[in-house]
């Protein structure tokens, strides 16, 4: 192969990747241009539609004017109407204060007989004030033995108040330690004790040594909680090997919430008080004997 054919094929070369150039910029502007077509088009028809809507809008705008200018018409007729129904009202009035001077110019007389009635009568009064002065000093000492006699029942009042208060606590006292001690005692069907009379003490119950459960590895879950009592329930009982007095420490994760001490016991379930408590225990925690 010769050297000029060499350079023939080298611009022939050069020609078709100028003219692939120009073929592909060319094709780009069409699109481009098609695409700025179709955008102007659309323009066009959503400016023609925001017209017919801005018409359509005016025209209703209009439509409403034309029925509030006829509102607006009725309603003044209505209230000429009604300004001459006021003036025929004021002229009646207007005729009723006359007739109503002439009465008061007519009672004028009458007016000065009461008056010389009324002298008269002031005089008879002051009699009666004396009298009155006379009966007020005798309601004054019957007031202050009356505000002593008060003053001794409201203080006798006071302390029978204070004797039914202390009775309605130490009341209050002994129900709830009842109702407490009915829901310990409920889930077993133990009867509850019959309680102490008011005046007595409270028992205090006495927590025995926990128990040496710690051996048996018993695992389960807080099923309900009362920190109200400071009660919680869990998942497991005496068919696990529960007992009363076996202490429960409750986790959740890697952190330590409380201990439960159990006080009773159901065959799948058992309630105790809550110990030393960290955080607030959650339906879901875990428990078990061993940490």
């Amino acid at each position: 192969m010769s050297t000029l054919t060499k350079v023939l094929i080298v611009l022939l070369t050069v020609f078709s990747i100028f003219l692939c150039g120009i073929v592909v910029t060319y094709v780009a502007n069409a699109e481009n241009q098609r695409g700025r077509a179709d955008t102007l088009k659309r323009d066009l028809d959503s400016a023609e539609q925001l017209q017919k809507n801005a018409e359509r809008e005016l025209s209703d705008e209009k439509g409403k004017f034309e029925v509030a200018g006829r509102e607006l018409e009725a309603k003044m007729k209505k209230l000429q109407k009604d300004l001459s129904t006021l003036e025929g009202n004021l002229d009646a009035i207007t005729r009723e204060n006359a007739q109503l001077v002439q009465q008061i110019t007519a009672m004028g007389a009458s007016v000065e007989q009461a008056n010389a009635l009324q002298a008269s009568q002031m005089q008879q009064a002051q009699a009666a004030q004396q009298d009155v002065v006379a009966l007020q000093a005798d309601q004054t000492r019957l007031d202050t033995e009356l505000k002593e006699t008060n003053q001794l029942l409201i203080e006798k009042m006071a302390v029978v108040a204070q004797l039914e208060a202390k009775n309605k606590q130490l009341i209050e006292a002994n129900q709830e330690l009842e109702s407490r001690l009915n829901q310990y005692l409920r889930p077993s069907g133990r009867a509850a004790v019959t309680p102490q009379p008011v005046t007595a003490a409270p028992a205090v119950v006495q927590p025995a040594a926990p128990s040496t459960a710690k051996d048996i590895g018993l695992n389960g879950r807080v099923t309900d909680v009362d920190m109200r009592n400071a009660l919680a329930e869990i998942s497991i009982g005496a068919a696990a090997g529960v007992k009363p007095d076996m202490k429960f420490h409750v986790t959740r994760g890697q952190q330590f919430v409380c201990d439960i001490l159990i006080l009773d016991v159901d065959a799948d379930k058992a309630v105790g008080v809550l110990d030393l408590v960290q955080s607030t225990p959650q339906a879901g925690d875990v428990c078990a004997t061993n940490l």
